[in-house]
C-alpha cells in the first residue's frame, strides 16, 4: 500500500524522522527505554511468571511505539500503568522482592551469628543422616530446614522454640504423628534445632506429578530464602531435598553424599 494514500502514516513518518535528526530527543528517548527495559527486564527476571513477562513486553512495546510517534501523553498513560502495574507486582510477590533486596541487606549484619561457637560440622552431617534414613525407613512424614546465610528469624516465630542439640532420637520424637510437633517443620541453625512446628507458605507453582504440603512448603522457603529443607514422604518414605525453588529425589544410600555437597557450600 501506498504511503501517499494514507497521510496520516506520512505525517507520523515526518514527524518520526525529523524527531531522530534532533540531538535532544534521541538522548531522551534512550534514557527513557533505557529505565523502562532495566525496571521491567528485573521484575520480569525475578518473578519469573508468564503472565507478569507478557504484561511487561506489551506495555514496553506500547510505551516505545508511542514515544516514537510523539504521542507524549499516551507515553505517560502506559509509563504510569507500568510503574502502578509494578508496584502491584512487587507487593504481590513480596517474598520473592524481599529475596533480592531486604534479605542480602540483613545477611550482611548477621551471616557471622548464623553459626554457634562448638558447631561440629561432621557430628552434625552424622546426626541428620542417622535421622533421615530412620524416617525414611519407617515412613515417617518430616520437614527438616536447616539455614544457611539467609536469617530464618520471621518463620521461627510462629512455631515452638526448642534450642535443643540436633540428636536423632530427639529428631525422631518430633516427628512421631502422635505429638503436638509433627506437623510443620523443624528449623536448624549450626547443629542445634531453633524451633519445631513452623509453618510455611506453600508453593502455588505447577508440579510434574502430585506432591503434598511438605514438598509444596519445602520448595516455597527454598524460593524465597537459601535454606536447604530435606523432606521425608509419610507415604512412600521418599527423601528429597529442596533448594532454590527445585526438590531433588534422593535415594537413600545416595542422601549422605548429596548432603554433605550442599553442606560444603557453605
Amino acid at each position: 500500500m501506498d504511503i501517499v494514500r494514507l497521510p496520516f502514516l506520512a505525517d507520523y513518518a515526518t514527524h518520526i524522522e525529523q524527531n531522530f535528526q534532533n540531538t535532544a530527543f534521541i538522548v531522551e528517548f534512550a534514557v527513557s527505554c533505557f529505565v523502562m527495559l532495566l525496571l521491567t527486564g528485573l521484575l520480569s527476571y525475578a518473578i519469573n511468571r508468564l503472565v507478569v513477562r507478557l504484561f511487561y513486553l506489551i506495555a514496553d512495546i506500547g510505551f516505545i511505539l508511542a514515544f516514537a510517534f510523539g504521542m507524549e501523553i499516551l507515553a505517560i498513560i502506559i509509563a504510569t500503568i507500568i510503574v502502578g502495574g509494578s508496584l502491584i507486582v512487587c507487593f504481590v510477590n513480596l517474598g520473592v522482592i524481599r529475596t533480592y533486596i531486604a534479605i542480602p541487606l540483613k545477611n550482611s549484619k548477621s551471616a557471622s551469628k548464623n553459626v554457634p561457637k562448638g558447631y561440629n560440622k561432621e557430628q552434625f552431617i552424622s546426626a541428620v543422616c542417622t535421622a533421615v534414613r530412620w524416617l525414611s525407613r519407617t515412613k515417617t512424614g518430616a520437614l527438616i530446614t536447616i539455614e544457611r546465610k539467609t536469617p530464618l528469624d520471621d518463620y521461627i516465630q510462629n512455631g515452638t522454640i526448642l534450642n535443643a542439640p540436633f540428636v536423632p532420637e530427639l529428631v525422631e520424637t518430633i516427628f512421631y504423628d502422635k505429638t503436638r510437633l509433627h506437623d510443620g517443620a523443624i528449623v536448624v541453625k549450626g547443629g542445634t534445632i531453633v524451633a519445631a512446628a513452623v509453618m510455611y507458605n506453600n508453593s502455588t507453582d505447577e508440579f510434574e506429578g502430585k506432591l503434598g504440603a511438605r514438598h509444596r512448603a519445602a520448595i516455597g522457603i527454598s524460593k524465597i530464602t537459601d535454606s536447604i529443607t530435606i523432606v521425608v514422604s509419610e507415604e512412600t518414605g521418599q527423601i528429597s531435598i529442596a533448594h532454590a525453588g527445585i526438590l531433588d529425589k534422593i535415594k537413600s544410600d545416595e542422601f549422605e553424599i548429596v548432603f554433605r555437597n550442599q553442606i560444603e557450600a557453605y
